[in-house]
């Protein structure tokens, strides 16, 4: 195992700019999640840490090493592709010895390498099929298996659970984090699902645009989100966000969300400009009974139910703006049906609405 330090990479195709002054690191042994949507560059960061891809400016360390030229077979990484890209003429267990029998390692150590990680995935029984025998969930587990029997100081995921459906891919997250825990490694796992991060990943890094917008442990950068590209990018759904303007009346401060005055005197240091985005995260709008004086208040129409698993994703509609709830419980709601629904007032983000940074959290 070996820690990682990314210092500022920068990488054009074509005269664009794909990686711009990227700087973050994975320490030794942690599993750090590049959270991004598509077209962040995370597939080109990967396989820059990984020697595939030179970058334009910038080096990469493993532990004190600078490793920025030494070639990918000599870098001791392993990488998982999107694509499970398994070699058709070869067995299971031939696609999962070929980085072992490449480096010239004695038969006898392959075979229990081999079947160490076939064990760990559950594989064992499918070492004499074919991929074309594999269903999707098995070839991507023969694809892991791969990367881990070469028994890397670094391993590199490049979102391996997209082209799977969706109960392979909930089954498979907790598979992973089982075989890590057991396994141990420094591993960096690149995705666009926040989900993955959230199940799996200790930390995290936000790409967006080729920038990284926020680092951290992933809990602390769900909590205080530095800007709106990190506030919507780490979460599922993504949070509300609300354009909205100060009020000033006599030695108090509002911010007027569409009619209800929020009282933000307290936050009168931090507050120069005359607009705003307030962010709303799902889970924090609740449906309002005769009581609830003290919430921000939204009669909405329902625009449709998203019924996922156990969960609701229920989208409205509040003077012509649209909200998300998250709901986490089975519940059906008719489109136009009218319901109230609220969210506390210390539960607000406050972020620039000219540069999108985060200003204050209204319970500062």
């Amino acid at each position: 195992m070996v820690s990682v330090r990314v210092s500022s990479i920068s990488k054009a195709f074509a005269g664009r700019k794909i990686l711009d002054d990227v700087s973050f690191e994975v320490k030794d042994g942690s599993f750090t999640s590049i959270l991004g949507p598509v077209g962040a560059g995370k597939t080109t960061l990967l396989r820059i840490i990984a020697g595939v891809e030179y970058p334009d400016k910038g080096s990469i360390y493993f532990g004190d090493k600078d490793v920025t030229d030494v070639p990918a077979r000599l870098r001791n990484v392993s990488m998982v592709y999107q694509s499970f890209a398994l070699y058709p003429h070869m067995t299971v267990y031939e696609n999962i010895a070929s980085p072992l029998i490449i480096k010239n390692l004695p038969k006898q150590e392959i075979d229990k390498r081999v079947n160490e990680v076939a064990e760990l995935l559950k594989i064992s029984h499918l070492l004499n099929r074919f991929p074309r025998e594999l269903s999707g969930g098995e070839a991507q587990r023969v694809a892991i298996a791969r990367a881990l029997a070469k028994n890397a100081d670094v391993y590199l995921f490049d979102e391996p659970l997209t082209n799977l459906d969706y109960k392979i891919r909930e089954s498979m997250r907790s598979e992973l984090r089982r075989i890590f825990e057991e396994l141990g490694g420094t591993i960096v796992y690149a995705t666009s699902d926040p989900v993955d991060t959230f199940a799996m990943a200790q930390d995290v890094v936000i790409l967006y645009g080729g920038r990284v917008m926020q680092t951290g442990p992933v809990e602390e950068v769900y909590e205080n989100p530095k800007n709106i590209h990190t506030s919507r990018i780490l979460a599922r759904p993504p949070m509300n966000l609300l354009e909205v303007e100060l009020r000033r009346e006599g030695d108090k401060l509002y911010l007027d969300i569409y009619g209800n005055l929020v009282d933000v005197s307290h936050l009168r240091s931090f507050l120069k400009e005359d607009e705003y985005i307030v962010g709303i995260r799902p889970e924090h709008i609740s449906f309002v009974d005769e009581g609830g004086e003290e919430l921000i208040k939204f009669p909405s129409t329902v625009i449709m139910t998203e019924i996922e698993g156990s969960e609701s994703i229920i989208h409205l509609e509040w003077k012509g703006i649209r909200l998300v709830m998250y709901y986490p419980y089975i519940k059906r709601l008719l489109p136009g049906q009218n319901v109230v629904v609220g969210v506390e007032p210390n539960k607000l983000h406050i972020f620039s609405k000219e540069t999108g940074e985060l200003i204050s959290k209204y319970g500062r």
